[in-house]
């Protein structure tokens, strides 16, 4: 249910007085999620596992690096096949998401965006849907956001982490953004991929719990530079775990952004929500502009008032794509 909410400005003080009052619950939080995962015996797959994860409350960057991962194999003679919960859809059993049957009240906003990259599995049941895929034609697994998810055994863990949003305060859940320990996620990782600028008091943290772990970067570059919208001005809004990553975007793009509004991850947008964003607008000469992700929940009527930016990860370099290539061959 904590997926659906916008994260408090009290997730990024380490001396928040409502993180410490709250401290109580995490401990009760980290009881329930340890049990919960220390339940399940994983089931060995007949093909590798991928596991893309991170440790805070969405916005990390997890889907993006999926989307990356897959490029790199299908460019590499793989056949990969995602594999997805299907956050926000209520579809629950296990289904081949096809963006012309499915909607994303269906299936999630975020397998509509997968299916564009690789043949893209929803399910609660993990292991039925890695079994699903391979009978599909899969020779690798990509689990998109698998780290608290022990049911299927993972070959190859990748933490993905935000260079800009680190671990907030490093409280769990509901005193701060982590799922786990930030400890507990290095340890059981390969390889940390951190999404953003350089941060070296990050690389140190990282390496404070395992100094041997490789650590790559990747930044987000926008795909569609040429969205062009009359005056220059916008008004930009999204539904994501870490919204001022898109707000950033859209400055650095060059827009002026004469407002931001942020709604809860994975919103569901109204009619009556989408009506006042596009009066808004008007009332100040600016275009409306939002992600993809956002964009597929947008009411069809309104589809046209919208602009999108299209956003792919790149790599700093070829290390990730070795490393990522020499896990499948061990």
């Amino acid at each position: 249910m904590f997926r659906f909410v916008v994260s408090p400005k009290f997730w990024k003080d380490k001396d928040s007085r409502i993180a410490k009052f709250l401290a109580p619950f995490s401990k009760l939080y980290r009881t329930v999620s340890d049990a919960k995962m220390h339940s399940v015996v994983p089931t060995k797959a007949s093909v590798p596992v991928i596991c893309v994860g991170n440790v805070v409350l969405g916005g990390a960057g997890k889907t993006p690096t999926v989307s990356l991962i897959c490029s790199i194999l299908k460019e590499n003679s793989k056949n990969p096949h995602i594999l997805t919960a299907g956050y926000g859809g209520y579809l629950k059993n296990v289904v081949k998401v096809d963006p012309q049957l499915h909607s994303y009240l269906q299936v999630g906003d975020e397998a509509l965006l997968s299916v564009k990259v690789a043949p893209t599995w929803i399910g609660k049941n993990r292991v039925n849907s890695g079994k699903a895929a391979v009978s599909g034609g899969a020779d690798v697994l990509v689990m998109d956001d698998g780290f608290q998810n022990n049911s299927l055994e993972k070959d190859f863990r990748i933490l993905v982490v935000d260079s800009g949003q680190e671990f907030g305060n490093e409280m769990l859940f509901p005193a701060g953004p982590l799922r786990e320990s930030v400890d507990s996620g290095i340890k059981k990782s390969n390889i940390v991929l951190i999404i953003g600028e350089k941060n070296l008091a990050l690389e140190s943290r990282i390496h404070r719990v395992d100094h041997d772990i490789p650590i790559c970067y990747a930044k987000m570059e926008v795909v569609n530079a040429n969205v062009r919208v009359e005056s220059g001005r916008v008004i930009g809004f999204c539904g994501l775990g870490y919204p001022e990553k898109f707000r950033r975007t859209l400055i650095d793009c060059g827009y002026e952004v004469m407002d931001f509004v942020e709604f809860s991850d994975h919103h569901p947008y109204t009619i009556t929500e989408v009506q006042k964003l596009i009066d808004g607008a008007r009332s100040v000469g600016a275009s409306l502009i939002t992600t993809m992700k956002d964009y597929v929940k947008i009411p069809d009527v309104f589809k046209k008032e919208m602009h999108v930016i299209e956003i792919a990860l790149k790599p700093e370099n070829g290390e990730f794509a070795k490393f990522l290539l020499s896990a499948l061959q061990n």
